[in-house]
């Protein structure tokens, strides 16, 4: 059988999210990874449109040998961002497009270096599929498209949940590198390097929350793809009940090379309590010259906790929406080769469309944009 997508590092949490929204959506998913317990209900429900297969990601001959045998058309990266690089080779040695969550800085530079080649092929990556990078991206593409000039962006996230207890947020690898990286800002045209730096910002639903200042691939890509913009910058925001829980571990040294195995396994053994919800907003705020004037952009994307969804609490921002972004390559919505983020290739309509049909809404200064 010749599946529509493929999904790499589909057991984890983000892929059995994609690899659901991508069932209900119609299209038929070949899930690769290691625990095929965790995907046993989704294999069950949908077993004339899914199969799990077993694979390692360190051996790159049977990842090619996997997206071969899968015929899909698109291969979707759920996997850690350390495997973005690899699984873009083998997508490369393959001539087929993919998609993946994105990377740190440091990551994402790397995989840009394969715009050439993804060109030469005819083929596409599309990096940075999730809420941020992905919504985020979007929503500035937006903005862009309301500006003459851009001189500013600063962008982030804000959460919060009930109860308030820990449930991990997301990739903890991630969020321990975000977290000991230093901030890398773009300030008047140039990359800077700088200490960590926080604040508060009041939100609305969330409250009063502190403002982070972390390494994130969009103060990389943003520049790329808009020419004018003089400086952007990137804030984390967590309630303080999983800030604590986090900077607990990071004083502890849990993710150090040799703690980290352990680390990740005891937190995997974390339950997420009954009746827990999250909500979440994406925010970028943009600043530039429309007809000879000043403008400021305020745009947010607001998630919650969805019927249905519960386990993924607000992480359905992400999963679903590298479902979203996975369809629109496929179905040729998104026109273009080599490597690119999603606010330099994705039409802002159609995407917007896709969110409010899972519930996700987004505003503009405060007012929610209603599509035609």
């Amino acid at each position: 059988m010749k599946y529509d997508f493929i999904i790499l590092g589909g057991t984890g949490m983000q892929g059995r999210i994609c690899a659901r929204d991508l069932l209900e959506s119609g299209y038929s998913v070949l899930l690769c990874g290691r625990d095929p317990s965790k995907i046993h209900s989704l294999i069950t429900r949908w077993k004339k449109k899914s199969k799990f297969l077993r694979l390692d990601l360190n051996i790159a001959s049977v990842v090619r040998a996997a997206i071969r045998i899968s015929g899909a058309r698109v291969v979707v990266n759920c996997a850690e961002l350390g495997y973005n690089v690899r699984i873009m080779q083998a997508c490369l040695a393959e001539k087929v497009s993919c998609t993946d969550l994105g990377g740190l800085q440091r990551v994402t530079k790397e995989q840009f270096k394969l715009h050439d080649a993804f060109e030469k092929k005819g083929i596409m990556c599309l990096t940075g599929c999730g809420s941020t990078p992905g919504i985020a991206s979007v929503l500035a593409r937006y903005g862009a498209e309301h500006l003459d000039n851009i001189t500013s962006i600063d962008l982030g996230f804000a959460w919060d949940s009930e109860p308030k207890v820990f449930v991990v947020p997301y990739s903890m690898l991630s969020i321990f590198a975000e977290f000991r990286e230093k901030p890398v800002i773009f300030e008047k045209g140039v990359f800077v390097t700088k200490n960590h730096y926080s604040f508060e910002r009041i939100f609305p639903r969330i409250g009063t929350q502190r403002m982070r200042g972390i390494v994130h691939s969009e103060v990389y890509t943003f520049p790329r793809s808009f020419p004018s913009v003089r400086s952007v910058r990137y804030f984390a925001g967590f309630p303080e009940h999983s800030l604590q829980y986090i900077e607990a571990l990071l004083q502890l040294q849990c993710d150090t090379p040799a703690e980290l195995p352990y680390t990740l396994h005891l937190l995997k053994q974390l339950s997420t309590p009954k009746g827990y919800r999250e909500q979440e907003i994406i925010w970028v705020d943009m600043q530039g010259i429309t007809n000879g004037s000043t403008k400021t952009l305020h745009l947010t994307c607001t998630v919650s906790t969805q019927p249905g969804w519960e386990e993924a609490g607000s992480n359905v921002d992400t999963g679903r929406i590298m479902s979203v972004l996975s369809q629109m390559l496929l179905r040729g919505e998104i026109q273009a080769t080599g490597v690119h983020a999603p606010e330099s290739v994705v039409a802002w309509k159609p995407f917007f469309r896709a969110l409010a049909q899972r519930n996700m809404y987004v505003s503009c200064n405060g007012k929610k944009i209603v599509l035609s």
